[in-house]
């Protein structure tokens, strides 16, 4: 079995996106040359995005994304969204799509599709261990997220 993306809508009014978030995760997932692992994405609101965001990172605000990597030595179930898996774990993402929505025409004047896109792939590298800490690693995540954005852009997805 391949790679396994279960997209959950936590608002009714974001449930449309489910099936593209599980979608472009699968591509990106290829690009990226991951498999047999599985990712959880939620799709937020504003309420839910800055509860979590208080909580785990201590901002009393929504932000467009949250990443958690799955801890080390975690237990995977054997059953994952319905399919039986000896798939590795990579973590949860949480995407806020009332904030994606304000912040992509506001502060990054680039479509709602891009964003998002940027945003999940961004998110699945860190799942995948990249991160931005230390300026050579922001380099490095970003010339990757750029070669990602521009493959699926592209649709220059290869096996």
């Amino acid at each position: 079995m391949g790679n396994i993306i279960v997209a959950s809508s936590l608002e009714r009014k974001f449930e449309k996106l489910n099936s593209v978030a599980r979608r472009e995760s699968l591509k990106i997932l290829k690009i990226l040359k991951k498999d047999r692992v599985s990712i959880e994405i939620y799709l937020v609101g504003d309420r839910k995005m800055r509860e979590l965001n208080k909580k785990f990172r201590g901002k009393d605000n929504p932000t467009n994304v949250l990443s958690f990597q799955s801890p080390k030595g975690f237990i995977f179930p054997q059953e994952f969204g319905g399919f039986k898996t000896k798939n590795k774990f990579l973590g949860e993402i949480y995407l806020d799509i009332s904030q994606i929505k304000k912040e992509a025409k506001i502060l990054w004047k680039i479509s709602l599709e891009d964003f998002f896109l940027k945003l999940l792939i961004h998110a699945i590298l860190h799942l995948s261990g990249y991160d931005h800490k230390k300026k050579s690693d922001r380099i490095k995540m970003e010339k990757k997220e750029n070669y990602v954005f521009h493959r699926l852009r592209h649709r220059i997805i290869s096996n």
